[in-house]
């Protein structure tokens, strides 16, 4: 099954984990290495100088330098809702893989051939709602309402901290969608429609949200969760076939490091499970990618991808 990689790049700290990620694509991709990599420049006035576009040719990655992000532009995360539209109405590729910047390829990535969609539920509860009592379920209402779709369509998963069983809600840092279901325009349509409505999760909390390059600031912190929760919805009221990526995708890198049980019980459901694609956040830049390698090498990943790793940390 064919796939294209979308990626975002800017001239901000994401551009030396896009570059890292597209060099682990093509490094470690199996059958996947060959594949079509779209790094896309989502925001006005952030696209990358001539030596990080010539690392991108370099890389047989097409970059793409366009002013999609005028839904929400303070609030980054949406970059990669709309460049993954843009994607899918220009790729001619069976699949389409959306990941962020802030991670890592170290195997193939498998692709669903009896599915629509492969997701991976969120990594710890956030905005996602525990259901009618939550605090953030009368946001999930408003935005099903958009829709519209009875909420109660969204099946309840697990988070991968395994503290809370919440509504469907999916980790944005990987998205896999057959470009024939049409779920990513749907996804951004549904995005767009929501920021036009005011629909915030964090409306007014007073959050500033650490992310991978730092703390994001009031306005985004807001919209936090938003674009993934869109997702959610979006899918599930599209009839869609839906499956659950495994514990070896969009591996919570900064999560793992700070929780040893975790990282016992993980090995205890799938022992020496190379993990396929890491979410690193910030846990490459220094000092923290020496915990970084050690966690990787903690969930068995094998020892010619930590020397390859290693070799190119921390990142700037």
């Amino acid at each position: 099954m064919s796939a294209t990689f979308v990626l975002c790049i800017e001239d901000t700290g994401i551009r030396e984990q896009a570059l890292l990620l597209c060099q682990s694509i093509r490094a470690f991709g199996g059958a996947q290495a060959a594949s079509p990599i779209l790094a896309v420049a989502p925001r006005a006035g952030r696209g990358v100088d001539r030596k990080t576009r010539a690392a991108l040719a370099s890389l047989d990655v097409e970059y793409a330098e366009v002013a999609l992000n005028d839904v929400c532009p303070e609030y980054a995360s949406a970059n990669r809702v709309v460049a993954a539209a843009w994607a899918e109405a220009r790729v001619s590729t069976e699949w389409i893989v959306v990941l962020d910047s802030d991670t890592v390829l170290l195997d193939r990535l498998p692709l669903p051939p009896d599915a629509d969609v492969a997701l991976r539920p969120v990594d710890s509860k956030g905005s996602a709602s525990a259901g009618p009592d939550d605090p953030f379920d009368s946001y999930w209402q408003a935005l099903a309402a958009l829709e519209p779709v009875d909420l109660e369509a969204l099946p309840f998963v697990a988070t991968t901290d395994g503290r809370h069983r919440v509504r469907a809600s999916y980790n944005g840092g990987l998205v896999a969608a057959r470009r024939s279901a049409g779920l990513l325009t749907r996804w951004a349509d549904l995005f767009a429609r929501s920021v036009a409505a005011g629909l915030r999760p964090w409306r007014g909390r007073a959050e500033n949200v650490h992310a991978s390059t730092g703390y994001v600031g009031l306005a985004a912190s807001e919209y936090w969760g938003s674009n993934q929760a869109a997702l959610a919805v979006a899918a599930w009221s599209a009839g869609l076939r839906i499956v659950d990526y495994p514990e070896t995708c969009n591996v919570p890198l900064h999560l793992l490091a700070q929780r040893a049980d975790l990282v016992e019980a993980r090995a205890g459901r799938i022992p020496l499970a190379t993990p396929i694609h890491v979410h690193y956040h910030w846990m490459f830049t220094a000092p923290y990618h020496r915990t970084a390698c050690d966690t990787l090498r903690r969930l068995a990943v094998p020892a010619d991808r930590l020397a390859w790793l290693e070799a190119r940390l921390p990142i700037a």
